[in-house]
Order: C-alpha cells, then structure tokens, then sequence
C-alpha cells in the first residue's frame, strides 16, 4: 500500500468520526401515533431504509434523539422502548451508531428533554463530533428549537403533520430528497 493509499484511508476515517445525521424517531423514521412502542404498531414511513443507506455511504454516523416521556408516566417501560428500537432496526436492516432516550414528562424539567441539549452535547463527546459537519433532521418545532439551541444545521420534513414557524437551514419533502441533496453535493464539490 502506498503513502498516498495509507493517507486518503486515515481522512476517510477521520471524516467517518467526526460527522453525524441527529434523527428524530418518531414521525422521521416511523409513524407517529402520538406514543409508540408496541412492535405491531410500528410502521417504517416510505424512502426510510433508501435515505439511511445513502447517510452510510457518506460515512455519516447515525444517532436518534428521542424524547418518550410515555416511560416516565408509566405508560410503557424502557425495556418496550428498547424492545422496539432493536425491532426498528432489525426491519431497517442496519444498527443506528446510538439512540439516546428522554424518559421524562414535560414537567420534570430534566435537561434531556428536546428542546434542550444535553443529549446531543453527550452525543458530541461521545463520538467526538465537529458540530459543523452534522445535520439534524425532525418533523416538529420543538426539535427544530432544540438544534437551533445547539448552533447546528436543522433540516424540516416539509410533509410533517405538525406547524413549524420557525425557519430551519433546510426544508425538503422527504429525507430521500435530503440524502439525494448531500449527495450531488459532494459530487459538485470534487
């Protein structure tokens, strides 16, 4: 193997390391009922499996923030939860690199919850992420509040059954257009 060889593998791995896509679960991956957890329930919504795959091949990690504040309210457990996130994957026919979980109600003020940002400066640290080469992408304000709190690049599902008026740094129809943007992206740029 050459020196040249040995240096383009050394920043593919370092870009690998250093860049995520942030998701949402509910709503962004799969359908949202309000509360989800029940395996039979979960239906993964169109292009999902297609979009992750193209986030792969980019060498983007993939990390779900999720607030399932149904587990603090006793309504179902964590193991459900944890249960359904490897269901999820199993059906998706990839593992996420982590899914970080808020448990809590609204009125615990933990600072997990989305909008605030303590799982994703967790997530940072973890992975050892440059914030400048991350988007996030989610369906409600709330989220889009949460990355704007964290000084990242915010991407809205524009089909999303939810009002947003805040303005993110990009709306697209569907997370395959987004995956198809990054991609001609990075060919434009070569």
């Amino acid at each position: 193997m050459s020196k040249l060889e040995v240096q383009n593998i050394s920043q593919k791995e370092h870009a690998w390391k250093n860049k995520a896509i942030f998701l949402d679960r509910d709503g962004t991956i799969n359908q949202d009922f309000s509360y989800v957890y029940r395996i039979e329930d979960l239906k993964i919504l169109e292009w999902v499996k297609e979009w992750l795959f193209n986030l792969l091949n980019m060498w983007y990690k993939l990390i779900v923030v999720t607030n399932q504040s149904w587990i603090w309210r006793w309504y179902y457990t964590l193991d459900d939860c944890n249960k359904f996130n490897n269901e999820l994957q199993n059906q998706l026919w990839l593992n996420f690199d982590w899914i970080y979980i808020c448990p809590h109600s609204p009125n615990e003020n933990c600072k997990c919850r989305k909008p605030k940002i303590l799982l994703i400066e967790k997530a940072i640290k973890d992975f050892n992420l440059d914030i400048e080469q991350c988007f996030f992408i989610w369906d409600k304000e709330s989220d889009i509040q949460t990355w704007s709190n964290a000084w990242c690049k915010t991407v809205l599902i524009n089909d999303s059954q939810y009002e947003c008026s805040l303005n993110p740094d990009y709306r697209v129809n569907s997370i395959l257009d987004f995956s198809q943007k990054l991609i001609w992206n990075l060919h434009t740029k070569k």
